[in-house]
């Protein structure tokens, strides 16, 4: 019996979902600055009300890390395109977040979120080397 390789076609799901949440953050990052505090101040409660100061360096981390941690996953086989893709936004939102009348993009900022965009694709890369560990025959 001869082994079939079968291609793997990047899942639809994930793909629509880290093109969303592409979409949702440059929204978040762009928009109007009391938008961000609203939602804030709906969160704060729920993570025993940090400073805003500290809540926005782990919003950014974490944000990035779900964004790159789904391209990773939706985009299994291109490793490059995805580092490009979600460190490229970081770079490109708080370039464009410059530009907006009452927010300010900063190297910080960028570099919380490259940093955050980073470990989410180094965890999607882990978990797919694991899955594919598992599943090969010792």
């Amino acid at each position: 019996m001869q082994n079939l390789k079968v291609k793997r076609r990047p899942n639809r799901i994930a793909v629509v979902a880290a093109w969303v949440a592409v979409i949702a953050i440059a929204y978040a990052t762009l928009t109007h600055v009391g938008f961000v505090y609203a939602i804030y101040f709906k969160l704060a409660p729920y993570l025993m009300r940090p400073a805003m100061q500290t809540y926005a360096h782990f919003e950014h981390i974490i944000a990035f890390a779900f964004l790159g941690a789904l391209f990773g996953i939706a985009y299994p086989k291109r490793p490059i395109l995805v580092c490009i893709i979600v460190l490229g936004a970081a770079a490109m939102l708080e370039i464009m977040q410059t530009m907006t009348p009452d927010r300010h993009g900063t190297w910080i900022d960028a570099l919380e979120k490259m940093a955050g965009g980073a470990a989410g694709i180094a965890i999607a890369k882990a978990v797919q080397w694991l899955r594919s560990a598992k599943d090969k025959p010792s």
